[in-house]
């Protein structure tokens, strides 16, 4: 992984143009991202390096170009501001980012003495207070999405007064129908001129072209790793997947998105291969989990512990599934709105459990877990109804209740009682399953 000596190497010649404040953000951001990512220092996938100085990269655009810095909503898409040279940062990411460091407390506190109420997802309670404090990198404006969350909304609108820069919000639409895609397309046009009048930069149609055609590039490589994910000798853990976000959503449009799946596309299938060659095999009692919603983000190892010492594989997650079609370069706008309408997490519950299910049998889990994260009233009203459908069809569910932010709501020892729980329930239901060798099939002459 970069050091933080090597960043400062690297950046230094342009840092001597920008002032102290930001340079001191930059290493602190630095070190919040390499924790982000982190993994063990004998760490076996390269290309988890490379996602580190990708994000750093881009990190070090938002803060060192304040008049190109959008601040955005998970969903957003980025590819019509990368091709307009502006640089997106996700604010529920950056809340990540510091949980991270550890600073979620500070956020946290510095938003409720706002009058932020506490039982809101702390994604937006600790971004709202991190704006308070004034950690975040100078933006031009904000804009959101209705997708997801209708805290995005009233985020952005309380970043505004702050900030005093003008809020934009894209209504998604409920129905993946016609006339809701050309209702989209239609904001996003809007979108895009408002950008032009604000930013003073044109969307020029060739720039257009190149991001959408990185988005396809981008979403292909991912598309084969998920492949790839399907081999019982595929190395990638979950506990490092479920950090692919920032490349998936924020970074998609981007040559930085495709360098990273690429990467990671041609690494897996190398060590797949090596695998086979020497003749590895997976533990025949490993239990394969299939991974609901996100994970936290402050400084604890469960996922870890739960990979490498307690017999399991988070074989896939919810997070990384390509959902969407190839998009148009003729159409952009046309493409944009229905991969935003046709997301699983976008439209009735019904579609969403579709995908969970057919997600349980391709990677042929043992069981699923839900992460439930305190304040998410979208994921935690769908949970039962999810492990309604899923036991319907022989897949156990645990949901896990915590806190992908705030380290208050984290429980360890409920945490590790409920696993153990759940995972000594799959391996009886595994050895029952299993056939038994008759003994008289092996002789002995």
């Amino acid at each position: 992984m970069i050091s933080i000596r090597k960043f400062k190497a690297w950046t230094e010649p342009f840092l001597r143009r920008i002032s102290p404040v930001l340079w001191r953000e930059l290493l602190r951001f630095m070190k919040v991202y390499c924790f982000f990512f982190r993994g063990n220092k004998k760490k076996e996938i390269v290309s988890l390096r490379l996602q580190t100085r990708l994000g750093v990269k881009h990190l070090y655009n938002t803060f060192a170009h304040p008049r190109r810095t959008i601040w955005t909503t998970m969903f957003v898409p980025s590819e019509i501001l990368f091709a307009m040279g502006l640089y997106p940062f996700c604010l529920e990411i950056g809340a990540a980012l510091f949980a991270g460091l550890g600073q979620s407390s500070q956020g946290l506190l510095e938003a409720e003495s706002y009058g932020v109420p506490t039982d809101i997802c702390s994604f937006h309670r600790a971004a709202i207070g991190h704006v308070f404090r004034n950690k975040f990198p100078k933006n031009i404006l904000q804009v959101a999405t209705t997708t997801l969350c209708d805290n995005n909304t009233k985020t952005t609108n309380i970043c505004e007064t702050v900030t005093g820069k003008e809020t934009i919000v894209i209504d998604v639409p409920y129905e993946a129908d016609d006339y809701s895609v050309k209702y989209l397309a239609k904001q996003l046009e809007d979108f895009t001129k408002r950008l032009e009048e604000v930013t003073g930069r044109k969307m020029k149609q060739e720039l257009f072209e190149k991001a959408i055609e990185y988005s396809n590039q981008a979403r292909e490589k991912m598309v084969e790793v998920n492949e790839l994910r399907k081999d019982p000798l595929c190395p990638l853990q979950g506990s490092n997947a479920l950090g692919f976000m920032f490349q998936a959503y924020l970074l998609v449009g981007s040559k930085l998105s495709v360098e990273f799946f690429s990467s990671l596309a041609s690494e897996l299938r190398e060590k797949i291969e090596e695998n086979r060659k020497n003749n590895r095999t997976p533990p025949k009692d490993l239990i394969r989990i299939l991974w609901l919603e996100l994970k936290p983000y402050f400084k604890i190892d469960f996922l870890t512990k739960l990979e490498k010492e307690q017999g399991v594989k988070i074989v896939f997650e919810e997070i990384n599934y390509v959902y969407w079609d190839k998009l148009d370069p003729r159409k952009p706008y046309e493409s944009l709105a229905r991969k935003l309408i046709t997301s699983h997490y976008n439209g009735p519950l019904e579609r969403r459990v579709e995908v969970t299910k057919r997600l349980a049998k391709e990677y042929a889990v043992d069981g699923v877990i839900v992460f439930s994260s305190w304040g998410c009233r979208r994921n935690n009203a769908a949970v039962p109804t999810l492990k309604r459908e899923l036991n319907k069809i022989g897949y156990p569910l645990l949901s896990l209740d915590g806190d992908c932010v705030d380290d208050h709501n984290y429980m360890p020892g409920q945490f590790s009682t409920r696993i153990e729980g759940f995972l000594e329930m799959l391996r009886g239901r595994k050895a029952a399953t299993t056939p038994r060798r008759e003994t008289h099939a092996v002789g002995v002459t």
